[in-house]
């Protein structure tokens, strides 16, 4: 059941609507055999200044993002980094969304990515109280070294994942037969 290879990634952002907020932070983490391999993190200046309350979240002031690079500068070196790897993202369809319409507005389109949700392995494996990335990495004793930072909150997602995965191997074969059967026709179908 456990994926080989994959990409880890996580994106802050100036705010939470998808459509028309910008990454502020991108990292990505590529797991090889369940290990951390290699890592990419960059901040990206955004078209707007960010607010007073995403500054205090992440701890990322607006003097770093107007140093920083934009999207369209760093992208090659993100699509480089995937090399066609699945990628695995906490509550994938935001940072989802948010990195391929970041693409596309940067005039790299058709871009296919598999997609796998840390959030929804997590929410199959265990019966937690919350499945946010931040609880998780508590309950798991999952060491990081912030959150709401791309770079440590990527490598927590991918950590939530594999362990999720592992959960579930332990799983009754009847539950095993239904994951497989839910997964099937689907981008998890290589997970079951």
């Amino acid at each position: 059941m456990l994926p080989q290879n994959f990409v880890a990634l996580d994106v802050e952002t100036t705010g939470l609507d998808a459509d028309k907020d910008e990454i502020i932070d991108i990292a990505l983490v590529r797991f090889e055999n369940g290990n951390v391999t290699a890592t990419l993190d960059f901040l990206v200046k955004p078209p707007k200044k960010l607010s007073n309350f995403v500054n205090y979240l992440t701890g990322i002031s607006q003097s770093e993002l107007d140093t920083a690079k934009s999207f369209k500068e760093i992208a090659p070196q993100i699509l480089e980094f995937i090399n066609e790897k699945p990628l695995v993202a906490h509550n994938v369809a935001f940072d989802s969304k948010l990195f391929t319409l970041a693409l596309n507005r940067n005039g790299f389109k058709n871009n296919e990515f598999v997609f796998w949700d840390s959030l929804a392995i997590a929410m199959a494996a265990w019966t937690f109280e919350s499945h946010k990335l931040v609880n998780l990495v508590k309950q798991l004793n999952i060491e990081v070294s912030a959150s709401h930072r791309a770079l440590p909150d990527a490598e927590a997602c991918g950590k939530v994942f594999l362990l999720g995965l592992a959960e579930l191997e332990k799983s009754s074969d009847q539950v095993k037969e239904n994951l497989k059967k839910m997964a099937a026709n689907t981008v998890y179908e290589p997970l079951f």
